[in-house]
């Protein structure tokens, strides 16, 4: 996508919400047990590219979820500590992923028309608007 250019795409809204913030494209599955630390905002996923960056208020780009029952009381946790993403798109969104932005409130969004990682990339802004998402 070429600077300055706007697209939008339309997904499916399991948590539906407004919100605007920075992209982070993660291109590896992501639990927030584990990838992801509550305290600090920061992705922990060892030998990964994205390890250290903060995922806080941002939209968070992912494949779809993994992770265990506990997962929504660490995404409470991130809540609470003003660390969790603003919201996360996936391809294909897990239970787990599902019932933890859900006991948070967050928008989170899959089943998109396109490809998310062809069109978004790490760094562009994202605006979600029920069940429309643009990029610029």
């Amino acid at each position: 996508m070429e600077r300055g250019t706007v697209m939008k795409l339309k997904g499916r809204v399991i948590n539906g919400g407004r919100v605007q913030g920075e992209a982070i494209v993660l291109d590896t599955p992501f639990s927030f047990i584990g990838d992801f630390d509550p305290n600090t905002g920061k992705l922990t996923i060892a030998g990964h590219p994205l390890f250290g960056e903060s995922i806080s208020k941002k939209v968070l780009v992912c494949p779809t979820g993994k992770g265990g029952t506990i997962a929504p009381f660490v995404a409470y946790h991130a809540l609470k500590n003003g660390t969790a993403p603003a919201a996360i798109l996936c391809q294909v969104a897990d239970p787990i992923l599902c019932e933890s932005d859900l006991a948070i409130n967050i928008p989170v969004l899959d089943r998109f028309d396109v490809n998310l990682f062809e069109h978004i990339r790490t760094g562009q802004i994202v605006s979600i608007k029920d069940d429309e998402v643009t990029v610029s």
